[in-house]
């Protein structure tokens, strides 16, 4: 069978342990596809390293795995000497990143994407992981699942940097000449961005296709003078393909791309300044100010306060002062004394000697009072919804019960129902807030709500609300969504049944809590395991046909698994035997079903 999908991966590795590489490589080798054509490219300066001894491993066992040699190449490189290994007729290449996990069925959704629209590129969605391995705090946004589409209409494009989520068309990449920056390091944004505005269409596929580790922890080696000079140079020149409006299409986004840099993008080398050694500190130093020369001053004004206040320093050729700046904030995170009247509010850090910064760089607007709001305990007692949680606007610290007021606002449509929000004592919210400057004690609260005041004229309405929090503090107003916690009744509620034929159910979308209003269809009412099957008895509402398949999809990779339904007289049962299902089929539902399950 010819290959239809080149799967390019380095498997020397110059930073971080050869475990990641070995998961990367079984969760390539789970994939379905027989078609698929996986190049492990070893570029160790000597034969029979690890890598090449783990790659051989996958040679052995799996007839689709091939190794070969690029003597002293990089990560860069060595995806670029696979791409060059791949065999002529193949129509499309990927390249999954060594540090990163492919979820099931990836190799087979996104060519199908690419095989029915003809576009030049399909990206799926990312999930990050922590340097624990465990599910990072914050995850990017689900973007909208589209057909040949393109970053010029869809601009949350631009943060769309990885490779390893993408399949390309492998004409598409002959053509433009793609190349990854054959360096020490290999930042993908060099590739993927251009490839973006470049290809005539993009598939997007909504459903996540791959686990990221994201940068930082134990496995990541202090950076080098090489590595600073890399990195501010494939900046520089994602920076100036940005700045063509030749090769935008008009579309103006280096704006954009620098926020991201200096947001977050440099977040990882900004953070290893300390333990670098000087000379390091001192190279980055230099290659910081001659990259912030080019970005527009108007940007820079409006940073977060106290990424405003880092920049600055590195601008100003102030490397101390960064780093007493960078000590504090791993005590302090982003905490800071607010000072001044309404109108002129500055940020001031509590330093000996103080840290001195112009007012233009010290001055708070709006954006930097953020609010944190997160739910603790989601609960029904007696047919009433109990809610508790925290919120709080972040540097306004709620020392006393009456520090806040605050409401709890659900809206559908043009309908809105408010709710006052009871203070209660919750040290958990000063605990989770990384810093020990403000008090943030009584900023929890409850509210308790009787789900018949959702009805409209006395009926119920399928729906979903949404929830926010409005608080009002030193003269402030601020409005958030409710976030998750990490454990607890508040990760996953539980549905209310109203006994009216309709369910209420706390859920999260897009990672902040809603309320969902749905008529009961069908319902498991019994199950019971017998001869090794397991056996879900399913009824049917009133004048509803008895179903003939129970089905069920995996929110997290898309995969249906369908179960034959026996109906007795007056009941259906689903019957899951031993073995493989009566079909399987692969698929994303446009929004994820509570408890992870569709029937």
């Amino acid at each position: 069978m010819k290959p239809r999908l080149t799967v390019v991966i380095p498997v020397h590795r110059t930073a971080g342990p050869l475990r990641h590489t070995e998961e990367c490589l079984e969760s390539v080798a789970a994939q379905t596809p027989a078609a698929l054509d996986v190049v492990m490219v070893d570029g160790a300066p000597e034969p029979d390293g690890p890598g090449a001894t783990l790659a051989r491993r996958f040679t052995a066992r799996d007839p689709r795995f091939r190794l070969v040699r690029a003597a002293g190449a990089g990560p860069g490189a060595a995806r670029n000497a696979g791409a060059r290994h791949a065999y002529p007729d193949t129509p499309y290449l990927a390249f999954p990143g060594p540090d990163g996990v492919l979820l099931p069925r990836a190799y087979e959704e996104l060519p199908a994407l690419l095989d029915a629209s003809g576009a030049d590129l399909a990206t799926g969605g990312v999930r990050l992981l922590g340097a624990d391995g465990r599910p990072a705090a914050r995850q990017p946004d689900a973007r909208t699942g589209a057909s040949r589409t393109h970053i010029a209409e869809d601009r949350t494009l631009l943060s769309d940097t990885p490779a390893a989520n993408k399949v390309f068309r492998r004409a598409f990449w002959d053509r433009h000449h793609l190349a990854f920056p054959e360096g020490g390091t290999c930042d993908d944004a060099t590739v993927t961005l251009p490839a973006h505005f470049l290809a005539d269409a993009v598939d997007v596929l909504r459903a996540p296709v791959c686990r990221l580790r994201t940068p930082g922890g134990g496995d990541r080696p202090l950076p080098d003078e090489r590595a600073v000079a890399e990195r501010f140079a494939a900046l520089a020149q994602v920076g100036e393909f940005l700045a063509d409006p030749a090769r935008t299409r008009g579309v103006p986004c280096r704006a954009e791309y620098d926020r991201a840099q200096l947001t977050e993008g440099l977040h990882d080398l900004v953070e290893a300044l300390p333990a670098a050694a000087p000379e390091v500190r001192t190279a980055f130093v230099e290659h910081a100010r001659a990259y912030l020369s080019r970005v527009d001053p108007r940007l820079m004004a409006a940073l977060p306060v106290e990424t405003r206040m880092l920049w600055y320093l590195v601008r100003a050729g102030r490397p101390d002062d960064l780093l007493r700046l960078l000590a504090y904030r791993r005590r302090q995170a982003t905490a800071f004394l607010v000072t001044g009247v309404p109108l002129r509010r500055r940020a001031a850090l509590p330093l000996a000697p103080p840290l001195r910064l112009p007012s233009a760089v010290t001055r708070l607007g709006r954006d930097d009072f953020p609010v944190r709001a997160h739910v603790q305990e989601v609960v029904w007692r007696d047919g009433l919804l109990h809610l508790r949680g925290y919120a709080y606007i972040r540097n306004l610290g709620a020392p006393h019960r009456h520090s806040y007021l605050g409401t709890l606002v659900l809206a559908q449509g043009r309908r809105r129902i408010v709710l006052p929000l009871r203070p209660v004592e919750s040290a958990r919210a000063t605990a989770e807030s990384g810093q020990e400057l403000h008090c943030y004690d009584w900023s929890g609260f409850e509210v308790v709500l009787d789900p018949r005041r959702l009805r409209r004229i006395g009926r119920w309405q399928d729906g979903d609300w949404r929830v926010t929090v409005t608080l009002t503090a030193a003269g402030m107003v601020r409005i958030s969504g409710l976030r998750p916690p990490e454990s607890g009744s508040g990760t996953s509620p539980r549905t209310y049944d109203t006994g009216e034929g309709v369910r209420v159910t706390p859920r999260y979308a897009d990672g902040l809590l809603r309320l969902t209003v749905e008529r009961i269809g069908y319902r498991l009412t019994a199950r019971e395991t017998t001869g090794g099957a397991l056996c879900l008895t399913v009824a049917a509402p009133p004048g509803a046909a008895a179903p003939t398949a129970l089905r069920l999809t995996d929110t997290e990779t898309g995969a249906v698994v369908s179960f034959p339904a026996v109906p007795p007289p007056e009941e259906a049962t689903a019957e899951r035997p031993e073995g493989e299902p009566e079909e399987a089929t692969a698929g994303h539902p446009e929004e994820e079903p509570e408890g992870g399950v569709r029937e």
